[in-house]
Order: structure tokens, then C-alpha cells, then sequence
């Protein structure tokens, strides 16, 4: 085991951060064969973790200059940014940022680390700590493509399908925060909210779980579906148009009001297909939607054109 305070470069990885996410970030490290050095700005934290290949560093700096790969997985940012404003030097280093940040600060980063002589990589953690070093477990990077390919196959031992997004330091962050944020969140919230009307209505468990697979994988269909609409500009479609699916959602509404509940979500669903009918995007797909999802938007004079 390598001795606390060890010399410059006797460790394969540093981890800055030992809270749930970062000792097992470490503990994966570890497990994978890598000699692990670690910090947490509560010492205990990082000396609960010492052990078989992993080693508590006296100082953040003593820690950076461990190794040459300094992962870092703090709360946000920015604390990241002053807890290792101290530490020296930088010079042929990798900064792997794996704190939680806007596509903002994850440039800031990216400046900061330059400025010091450092590579950097923006990270995006998409599972639960008990997920990492899965099979099922994704991180996104984004930045400096030289220190993925140094250090694709150590990060790629935390988490099996792990990606790299791009160059573009802040594409990690954007995909997070659509992916997660404004996705994630809001699907499993409609889906909250459709479970507590189905089950309240007397319709058991078991049926609901048997259902539920079948329309996550519709789900999956008409995402990759939209997102390619999206991308080309081609809203034209064969199938439900955006007035069908707000009659639907407007009847859908009216059920579930009736019976007590406040349907939140669905609201707003049916309010953003009303407004792009009103836009006079009634007979196009799903995905025309987009063409008024800014602020102030309006249709587009190629959707327009399309329709005419």
C-alpha cells in the first residue's frame, strides 16, 4: 500500500471528493487494479476509505500531485475550483470534473485548467453511486479528446457505457441538463402522476407494471422519431397530428380532473399542444411542437412553407 504524503506520480488516479459518488468512484479504481490516492475536505471521509490500493492524501495538493489523472467529484464546481486553487503544480495533468455543472461553468473549468497548464475533461454522471463500475452504469465526457484516448480505458472502468460526447467542453453538461433535467425528471413525474390516477381508480399493480414496458418502448420509438424531425426540420407525418394528440390529452385532462386529481403535468402537455395548433401547426407531427418552444416563438417560415 502506498504510504500517505507518497511522491509525485505514484498513483495511477487521485480522486478530490469522498462523499457517496466519489468513494465509489474510488472503490471502483481500486477494485480495478489502480493505485488510488484521495481527498475529501472532511479528512475523515477519506481516511475511512484507506485501504488494499487506496491511500488518504495529506493536502489537496499532496493529492494532485500524486498522479497524473485527478478525478473529482465534489458538490459543485465551483467548490471544486477553490478547494484546489492551492494546489501545484499543474503541468501535464488531466482534470476529470465530474461535479454537477452548467454548460457555463464547465467552460469556466475548462479556462480555469488551462491557465495552469492542465487538460480537462467535463463530466455528466448518469446513474446512482451503487451503479458504478456496472455494465449499466453511463458517464458522459466532454473536452480535451487527447485525455480521453490517455484515459479511456481507466474512466471506462466506472461505469460500462460510458461515452464520449465531443470536443465541446459543455456538450456533457447540455446533454445532462436536457437528458436528466428537463427528461428524465419530467417523465418519471407524468408517470407519478398517471400511476396515482390509475391505482386511485381501483386498476391493481400488476396490471400497471404489465403495461408499463409497452409504452416506455413506444416511448423509446416516437423519441428517436422526434429528436430526428427535430434535427432535419421535417415536421410532415402519416401519423397522429398535433390536434389529434390534443384532443386526446384535453379529454385525457378533463377524466382526471374529474375524479379530484390536479393533473399538473398534463396540463402543461396539453397547453404546449395548444399553443402550437394555435400556431397553425394543428396538422403536422408530434415534434412540430419545437417550432414553439421558445419563449415568444413562433412557426417557422420553412414549417409554414411546408404546410402551405
Amino acid at each position: 500500500m502506498t504510504r500517505p504524503g507518497s511522491a509525485v506520480g505514484q498513483h495511477d488516479v487521485a480522486v478530490i471528493g469522498c462523499g457517496l459518488m466519489g468513494a465509489a468512484l474510488a472503490r471502483t479504481f481500486a477494485k480495478n487494479g489502480y493505485a488510488v490516492a484521495v481527498w475529501n475536505r472532511t479528512p475523515g471521509r477519506a481516511e475511512a476509505l484507506s485501504g488494499d490500493r487506496i491511500t488518504p492524501a495529506r493536502s489537496i495538493g499532496d493529492a494532485v500531485r500524486s498522479s497524473r489523472l485527478i478525478v473529482a467529484c465534489t458538490s459543485t464546481t465551483e467548490a471544486l475550483l477553490t478547494a484546489l486553487a492551492p494546489a501545484a503544480p499543474w503541468h501535464g495533468a488531466a482534470l476529470v470534473n465530474l461535479a454537477s455543472s452548467s454548460p457555463e461553468e464547465a467552460e469556466g473549468a475548462e479556462r480555469w485548467a488551462a491557465a495552469r497548464g492542465a487538460a480537462y475533461l467535463d463530466g455528466a454522471v448518469l446513474c446512482r453511486p451503487q451503479d458504478i463500475g456496472s455494465s449499466r452504469a453511463a458517464i458522459l465526457y466532454a473536452g480535451s479528446s487527447a485525455v480521453w484516448s490517455e484515459h479511456e480505458r481507466t474512466l471506462k472502468c466506472l461505469a460500462g457505457a460510458s461515452t464520449y460526447v465531443s470536443e465541446q467542453v459543455t456538450a456533457a453538461s447540455l446533454l445532462n441538463v436536457g437528458l436528466v433535467g428537463a427528461f428524465y425528471v419530467s417523465a418519471l413525474s407524468a408517470y407519478v402522476e398517471a400511476a396515482t390516477y390509475v391505482l386511485s381508480q381501483g386498476v391493481s399493480v400488476e396490471a400497471l407494471h404489465a403495461l408499463t414496458p409497452v409504452a416506455v418502448a413506444g416511448l423509446e420509438k416516437a423519441a428517436e422519431e422526434a429528436a430526428a424531425a427535430i434535427a432535419s426540420g421535417e415536421h410532415a407525418t402519416d401519423q397522429a397530428t398535433i390536434d389529434t394528440y390534443a384532443e386526446g390529452a384535453g379529454a385525457a385532462l378533463a377524466v382526471l380532473r374529474g375524479s379530484g386529481q390536479r393533473a399538473r403535468l398534463l396540463a402543461a402537455a396539453a397547453g404546449n399542444l395548444a399553443t402550437a395548433a394555435a400556431a397553425g401547426l394543428g396538422a403536422f407531427g408530434f415534434s412540430a411542437q419545437t417550432e414553439v418552444m421558445n419563449e415568444g416563438g413562433t412557426a417557422t417560415a420553412a414549417t409554414a412553407t411546408e404546410k402551405e
